[in-house]
């Protein structure tokens, strides 16, 4: 685990740029205070009218960032085959249902249900549920996916667990609010967001604000750490859906495998790292997702955790290379293209050991594909270099 020193207290981090959202939140500090981090994420990431994922088409070459089901249609179609396999492993129930947490542009999931189709009966059980705040991008899901007759939700607590469940969510714990804090003078000091003299947004320290402390280490001067608030409820939702009637949820994100100090937090936009600060609302925010954390949250709640493991793991486990050779194969115009696109999902160097995945089954499932021989999960603690 790696120490650093706490972030100072100062107009650290101005902001150059004034949107409609930074108006708002800066009214809003004016008047009751400096926010959270998380406060500051809800905002940025979900306000009705200004919020990044209420309104920007982000993924792809045209948005912010690409994901993993935009860089190869294998990576999709391994997941669908995962998910066929957890739905055998619940008996082969006449209606399950697959929910995927921030579907983007419904890539993953149609080259999931493209794959899928192979096995018999598992597509006319499926009750599509897909987890999504955004209009545009809900008509885009609408028009790729529309042979499932998908429907909407706002939220995973908003599912009511009917059936066995299988949940998918590719780097979607990433963009959980996420509290920081910094010890100073043998104390935790908490890390908000204020108002500067010049009028931009800046960082600063102090009294915490989210209740959260007694998760936190014993304080050792210069520490800084990262928790999460919202993951109690988070797996509250998740294990709800899947203890009724059982199922399955595997999550695929960037982080470490065990839990670290550091400062995450991180903005991106037009592919690009920026200050979080900058434009509230036009960039996409994220933390690393603490594994070790969530699996033993999903532990708590009474369900079975696997991992996590290296994407590099998981992906050759369930066939990668082989399935990127025969796309090769045939379609040799674009060989140099899926090597490229395998080299960046699973090379060390690349997505191939930041990106760790976690699944979470209820009790009495059969160990899931991937997570069975315990020595492939990496003994790497990488984190992405903050902007």
């Amino acid at each position: 685990m790696t120490e650093t020193p706490p972030p100072p207290t100062g107009s650290d981090t101005p902001a150059s740029d004034v949107g409609p959202l930074t108006d708002l939140i800066r009214r809003q500090i004016r008047a009751t205070g400096p926010l959270s981090v998380p406060e500051f994420m809800t905002l940025a990431l979900q306000h009705p009218e200004h919020g990044y994922y209420r309104r920007q088409q982000a993924i792809g070459a045209a948005g912010d960032f690409v994901t993993a089901p935009e860089i190869s249609q294998v990576f999709g179609e391994l997941l669908g085959l995962w998910l066929v396999q957890r739905w055998i492993d619940l008996g082969q129930p006449g209606r399950v249902s697959l929910v995927e947490l921030g579907p983007g542009r419904g890539t993953l999931m149609a080259d999931a249900l493209r794959a899928a189709s192979a096995m018999p009966g598992f597509l006319p059980a499926v009750d599509l549920v897909l987890v999504e705040t955004n209009p545009t991008l809900q008509a885009l899901q609408a028009e790729r996916l529309a042979a499932y007759n998908p429907r909407w939700v706002e939220a995973l607590g908003a599912i009511e667990p009917e059936h066995p469940t299988l949940v998918l969510g590719n780097e979607f714990l990433d963009v959980l609010p996420t509290a920081q804090f910094a010890v100073v003078q043998g104390a935790w000091l908490e890390r908000l967001v204020s108002v500067g003299e010049d009028g931009a947004l800046s960082f600063v320290l102090g009294q915490p604000q989210t209740p959260v402390l007694p998760l936190l280490p014993p304080p050792t001067d210069g520490l800084f750490t990262e928790l999460m608030p919202s993951l109690p409820g988070f797996f509250k939702d998740l294990s709800a859906l899947l203890r009724p009637h059982g199922g399955a949820a595997l999550f695929i994100d960037y982080g470490p495998a065990e839990s670290a100090h550091g400062d995450s937090f991180q903005a991106v936009r037009n592919h690009r790292p920026v200050d979080p600060l900058t434009m509230p609302g036009a960039a996409d925010l994220t933390a690393h997702v603490d594994f070790a954390a969530f699996a033993t949250a999903a532990t708590g709640g009474g369900a079975t955790a696997h991992g996590p493991i290296s994407q590099r793991a998981f992906l050759t486990v369930l066939g990668l290379p082989t399935r990127a050779d025969r796309l090769a194969a045939g379609n040799p115009d674009q060989a140099a293209a899926v090597a490229a696109a395998q080299h960046r999902l699973i090379d060390p160097a690349e997505m191939g050991i930041l990106f760790k995945v976690l699944a979470i089954t209820s009790p009495g499932l059969a160990t899931p594909a991937g997570f069975a021989d315990p020595a492939s999960a990496p003994a790497h603690n990488q984190r992405r270099p903050n902007p």
